[in-house]
This record gives structure tokens, sequence and C-alpha cells, in this order.
């Protein structure tokens, strides 16, 4: 009977490391794993205020179609377009910790607020610079970014003033 019984204290010391190993594991794992979730997070907030931006601006790149203003007190790419025969246009702009798309027909008959909110940011400013944009993003956390922007068609940039 001892024989056995040692024997079978052997067996489940043997187990309960082998669960307490899988489970130590499993939380490192999980560590790991959100640790590898937040950074593609980040990376991707980084990235995704500049690319929406850069990717609005070249589908508008047309004679009239890119302009930087100031609208509410704050920068804005303003994007031109025509639907129907009527001009409408489409404003980029940080406002309250947001990056903000406002589409209307005129852009005085609105306030930075009544934009739809795409990411989150602290601040953008565009200018017109050789034939191009330049724009410095900084999104939510921080991070500063720049871009240049060569456009085809000219920038106007007579509301910056």
């Amino acid at each position: 009977m001892k024989r056995g019984g040692g024997s079978m204290i052997a067996a489940l010391i043997l187990t309960c490391l082998f669960a307490m190993t899988m489970l130590l594991t499993l939380v490192m794992g999980a560590r790991v794993y959100r640790g590898v979730q937040q950074r593609v997070e980040d990376s991707a907030a980084q990235r995704v205020g500049v690319s929406y931006i850069t990717a609005k601006i070249h589908a508008n790149d047309h004679a009239d179609g890119v302009s930087v203003q100031k609208f509410g007190g704050v920068d804005a790419v303003v994007l031109a377009q025509e639907y129907d025969g009527e001009r409408y246009v489409t404003a980029l702009y940080v406002y309250d910790g947001q990056l903000m798309e406002l589409f209307c027909s005129n852009l005085n008959d609105f306030s930075p607020a009544e934009g739809t909110p795409i990411v989150e940011a602290r601040q953008l400013t565009a200018q017109a610079a050789d034939g191009g944009l330049e724009l410095v993003y900084t999104d939510a956390s921080g991070r500063t970014q720049q871009a240049y922007i060569n456009l085809r068609s000219e920038v106007d940039d007579r509301a910056q003033q």
C-alpha cells in the first residue's frame, strides 16, 4: 500500500506542476498578446490620420480642388467637388481632440463642431509649399508626422491669411 501511495503522490505532484506551468504559460501569452495588440492599435492610430488626409487630397487633386483655409480658428484642408453642377466642399481639420470631416455646400454656414469625427488627434497644420501641400499632424498620443504632398494642380491658399 505504501509503494502505491508514493507513486500516487509523485503523479499528483507532477500533474500539479504541469497544470501550474500551463497556467503560467497562458498568463504570459495573454500579456504578450495584449502588448502586441496595443502596439498595433497605436501604430494604426498614428498612421490613419495622415493616410486619410492624403488619400482625400489625392482624390481631389484637380484645378481649384485643394485649398488651405482657417475654419473656426483652426487650419483646414478644404477639398472642392462639383455634383450636379453645384459646388460642395469637404473640410478636414482637428477640433476638440478629433480629426474631423465636414461635407457641405458653404463652409461659412457651419462651425467646426458640426463635422464628423474620424480619429482622435491633437493638431493639424497645413500650408501651401512649393507646388504642393505640407501637413504637420499630431496624433492623440502626441506623436507628430510631417507629410509633403505633391499635387498636379495648384494649391489655393488665398484664404489662409
